[in-house]
């Protein structure tokens, strides 16, 4: 604080002249009481002890209770930086099922030359014959639709529980009896293709099985059920507007019966042989093939910059960062199907007034173990992103001034790709966290005020002075790594500025300046400075070079040898 004389020695002057004025001129008769009784005595290079410690910005930021500002190691030396951080939590993976209905299919019919005679028919007979050649097929179709628009393609899909392919055989019912004996022998079935099953006697390149023997049963029917655990479609599975349609053949391709009647005549004409088929209904549990999966844009807790230091918190302040980066941690809760995501990370300044200031990320990657990533405004390696704009993200496009706050969001969020096994229904969601980090050097131009006011010294006596000039003399040393103009301002006994005269309180300090001497001349421009109480102090840091190291604590301003002599007069009554 600056501490002032309290003028004895011009109280003492003022008043040994009033008193040899009043002694030789005092009458009685005369009125007094219009004589001007005010004394001016003026006062020239009157000298102000003042007393300055050196201001460290260590001081300034006072980050005790500041969630913004906190100090960090760059290369072994501890700096400032804007350090913020938060959670990354997506919405639940969900991909919709995909439900197949039981596939109708037409029953086929075969007829066969009986061996024997029907003119000579006899009561008791054993023989086999064989199905035709070229045997007709029957047409299936069915249709998977309503499918997810996440999935591209479905090479391969594994059901909830298994696909049942019933197949029943038929002969003429009079040859049906608890005696006789008929027996479909080396039966080869054409099933849909594809299927996969673990019963060895199927062909799933062809779809066809061969079973050596199904017997007719006394209700008189030969019966064979396939069970299945999924369908493998290949390029049959290419999803077109979100639907799949399959169509295929079924049928005998070829069988012999074996005949053994005992009770009861042959009967006249053609055997007859009756195929029908039943495919069972199904749902999709898992898929592989290819998937497209888009999340919803995810809005993060905005970073909010309120309550910042006072040398950040000027109107005037623009940052331009040097050095900014986002590091990301994310994990891929689909990355054990195989599927890789990819995004973006979108940074929006929200200024006052409705401004604002937009940095995006390139696109990135999160591999099938998550990622560990970091973005800045070069890439120096794999896993260094490019982020366009993130340096002027502080900047406000039509004023100065800091953002109130800073919208987070994972944009253009897709996980796609060759997936494996991977499941239909809700999956897990990704989450992760985020820290932005703004070491506080800064890129040209860049501009932080940073203002405070030395005051109090206002007293009964110092109020009756009016300055003309206040001259100020000092040693500026300072280990800024940026240029600084700086102002002195002097203030009222209100706190208010003194308005001065343009450039008549200003001086120039260049970067790392040490033992600068600066002398200044303080002149009113609304005619001599009254009620005088303190100087303040506003230091405008420009960056204007290549200098881009961040500030930190152990930086300062110090003004030494300061003297401040006043021209002006002082004024009372006697």
């Amino acid at each position: 604080m600056m501490q002032i004389d309290r003028f004895s020695f011009i109280k003492g002057c003022l008043s040994i002249a009033a008193c040899c004025t009043l002694a030789g001129c005092v009458d009685d008769k005369y009125d007094l009481t219009d004589i001007d009784t005010t004394t001016r005595v003026t006062v020239n290079n009157l000298t102000v002890p003042v007393n300055l410690n050196t201001i460290k910005l260590d001081d300034v930021v006072e980050l005790d209770d500041n969630e913004n500002i906190s100090k960090i190691m760059i290369d072994g030396k501890e700096c400032y930086a804007l350090l913020k951080d938060g959670d990354i939590n997506t919405s639940n993976f969900n991909i919709g099922g995909i439900h197949v209905a039981s596939i109708p299919i037409n029953s086929l019919q075969y007829s066969i030359v009986p061996p024997y005679n029907n003119a000579s028919a006899r009561k008791a007979a054993a023989f086999d014959v064989n199905l035709p050649d070229n045997l007709p097929m029957s047409s299936y179709h069915f249709n998977m639709d309503n499918i997810d628009p996440a999935l591209l393609q479905l090479k391969d899909v594994k059901t909830s529980s298994d696909i049942l392919l019933n197949v029943m055989l038929s002969v003429n019912p009079e040859f049906i009896g608890d005696e006789n004996k008929i027996v479909f022998k080396n039966v080869a079935i054409k099933l849909p293709w594809g299927l996969i099953s673990d019963d060895t006697r199927y062909d799933m390149s062809t779809g066809i099985i061969v079973i050596p023997e199904i017997p007719v049963g006394s209700d008189g029917y030969a019966r064979f059920s396939f069970k299945a655990s999924g369908l493998e479609l290949g390029e049959r599975g290419v999803v077109n507007n979100h639907s799949i349609d399959i169509s295929d053949e079924i049928g005998i391709i070829s069988a012999a019966i074996s005949f053994d009647i005992n009770s009861f005549n042959l009967p006249q004409g053609m055997i007859e042989v009756k195929a029908d088929f039943d495919i069972s209904a199904f749902d999709i549990a898992s898929f592989s093939g290819k998937i497209d999966y888009h999340m919803d844009n995810i809005d993060i807790a905005p970073i909010s910059l309120s309550d910042l230091p006072d040398f950040l918190d000027s109107p005037e302040t623009e940052i331009r960062i040097a050095n900014p980066t986002i590091l990301v941690n994310i994990n891929n809760p689909v990355g054990r199907y195989g599927v890789a995501g990819y995004g973006k990370i979108r940074l929006t300044s929200n200024f006052d007034g409705g401004a604002s200031t937009v940095a995006e990320s390139d696109l990135f990657s999160i591999s099938e173990s998550g990622a560990s990533l970091t973005f800045g405004k070069d890439a120096s390696s794999d896993n260094y992103i490019h982020f366009n704009g993130l340096t002027d993200i502080l900047v406000n496009p039509n004023a100065g001034g800091l953002p109130q706050t800073i919208t987070v969001n994972l944009e253009n969020i897709r996980f796609a790709g060759d997936a494996v096994d991977f499941p239909l229904g809700t999956i897990e969601s990704a989450h992760g966290d985020y820290t932005f980090t703004a070491p506080l050097g800064f890129e040209s131009p860049s501009k932080v005020v940073y203002e405070t006011t030395e005051d109090g010294w206002n007293s009964e006596d110092l109020d009756k002075l009016f300055i003309n000039h206040i001259k100020l003399k000092a040693v500026c040393s300072t280990n800024l790594p940026v240029g600084l103009t700086l102002k002195v301002n002097p203030v009222d006994k209100n706190g208010n500025l003194i308005p001065v005269k343009e450039d008549s309180s200003n001086f120039e300090v260049e970067p790392m300046s040490q033992g600068k001497e600066v002398s200044l001349s303080i002149e009113g421009a609304n005619g001599p400075i009254h009620s005088f109480d303190g100087i303040r102090f506003r230091a405008v840091i420009s960056q204007d070079g290549d200098n881009t190291s961040a500030i930190g604590p152990d930086l300062d301003i110090k003004l030494s040898d300061l003297r401040i002599c006043v021209d002006g007069y002082y004024e009372t009554d006697f």
